[in-house]
């Protein structure tokens, strides 16, 4: 028993080391330095799209409504095979700034990674010296770009990681993903700023297209059914380790809807955990792993302890589970206060213990040999 506790004990002591390394670095965080007068550059926002017809065209018109001079700026979608009305309401649109394309018919048992391929193909058509990539089922602010446009006046920077907001939070579902999605910016941006590791969303990013093109970043994993974001930001830095920055800026902010049920959002986040089976950073294996540990070591501690009625057992678990409580409600508040989601935050009490157990289900689930539909499609 002496084991079990010690093992609990440093396990926790790690992990309340690392939460608040990622609230230390995550206020060290600072906007870009802004100069007096530069030239725009040219900028194409490109979306990869498939069955989106009930968000697309919301999406595009909130790319077309930047403040951003219209002679520098082109919207490119690119349809993803789609299988509903998507194609049909992108022709509908006549705007001079507007492009759409349709990837070729492919065999559907044989294509994987499709998003990548569409996104390959938009960038090679693109005319902007920047790409901006968002999600068909997100809003951009107005000035997402302008705010986004500063951290590239830095030739060293390559790539711009951008925050992503849940918007839609009147269920619980939608409250726990909203939560779920502000600390997960928060651990993603603190690993940018520190180098400790790299993770980003592929609906909010912005990079040179020279990079894109010049390394050919996704030549090694179009067989890979998703990580279109992860994969270009591993490649671009292990070419550029100091090219990548992120974005703490309000105008930086997409807008994304919540996944509606408890099934789907296990989807994503399954087809999500896929992808970083395949990456090749060390540290964003053995951290998910240390956490998952961590939560089983704690809560099997508590069930033992109390089993064997040891006082001493007992205190030192709720103890731990204190401290830890403590150090994710701290993670928690800076990442609402950021978001503009304070008020629930008074959702955190309830939905951390069902955080726990949702992330050591699917740490298990995401090693088992299932397949994923997404929009029609089946992804081992």
């Amino acid at each position: 028993m002496f084991i079990f506790c010690l093992a609990t004990v440093i396990s926790t002591f790690i992990y309340l080391c690392l939460i608040a390394y990622y609230i230390y670095y995550w206020n060290r965080i600072n906007p870009p330095l802004i100069p007096t007068s530069a030239e725009l550059p040219m900028v194409t926002i490109l979306i990869a799209a498939r069955n989106e017809e009930d968000s697309i065209l919301a999406c595009i018109q909130s790319c077309l409504n930047q403040n951003y001079p219209p002679n520098k700026l082109e919207v490119i979608v690119v349809d993803d095979q789609s299988e509903d009305d998507t194609y049909d309401l992108l022709e509908s649109i006549e705007d001079p700034r507007f492009v759409h394309m349709r990837l070729g018919v492919y065999k559907r048992t044989t294509i994987k990674g499709s998003k990548k391929k569409a996104i390959a193909y938009g960038v090679n058509h693109a005319k902007g010296e920047l790409i901006f990539t968002t999600d068909a089922d997100c809003l951009v602010a107005p000035d997402w770009i302008q705010s986004m446009i500063p951290f590239f006046n830095d030739p060293k920077v390559k790539l711009v990681s951008g925050p992503v907001k849940i918007t839609n939070r009147s269920s619980l579902i939608a409250r726990f993903q909203a939560l779920d999605f502000s600390a997960n910016g928060l651990v993603n941006a603190a690993g940018i700023k520190s180098g400790l590791h790299y993770l980003c969303s592929g609906a909010n990013l912005a990079y040179r297209k020279q990079v894109f093109l010049e390394h050919n970043v996704y030549e090694d994993n179009y067989h890979i059914a998703s990580g279109d974001d992860i994969f270009l930001l591993e490649k671009i830095k292990s070419v550029y380790p100091d090219g990548i920055v992120f974005s703490k800026l309000a105008n930086s902010i997409v807008e994304t809807q919540a996944v509606s049920n408890w099934t789907d959002l296990i989807k994503q986040r399954l087809r999500w955990a896929g992808k970083m089976r395949h990456i090749t950073d060390w540290n964003l294996k053995w951290i998910p792993a240390l956490i998952w540990i961590q939560r089983i070591l704690l809560l099997s501690f508590l069930v033992v302890a109390i089993s064997l009625g040891s006082v001493n057992y007992i205190l030192a678990s709720i103890t731990a589970i204190m401290l830890q409580l403590l150090l994710d409600f701290l993670l928690q508040y800076d990442a609402c206060r950021f978001y503009k989601i304070s008020k629930w935050q008074i959702w955190f009490i309830v939905l951390e213990p069902l955080h726990t157990i949702y992330f050591i289900l699917l740490g298990i689930a995401s090693w088992l040999p299932v397949s994923i539909e997404w929009k029609g499609r089946s992804n081992p």
